[in-house]
């Protein structure tokens, strides 16, 4: 459920509908799973490098949006 809102913008109650579960429901374990992803951010997401890779810098085309 939580994968489905997140990755595909789905809303409480069309998931409620696919799940035969109330809207409520699906909100508390919404916000249950999404404070132990919160809880879990510092393991799981690495900030990004600064590093461009090489065949985006020697190419005019993309390099302009890729600036560092």
């Amino acid at each position: 459920m939580f994968l489905q809102i997140v990755g595909q913008n789905q809303r409480f109650h069309s998931i409620s509908g696919i799940y035969y579960r109330s809207v409520e429901t699906i909100h508390r374990y919404f916000r249950i799973v999404l404070k132990a992803v919160l809880k879990l951010c510092k393991h799981l997401i690495k900030d990004p490098d600064n590093t461009v890779p090489a065949e985006i810098m020697n190419n005019q085309r993309f390099y302009p949006y890729f600036k560092v």
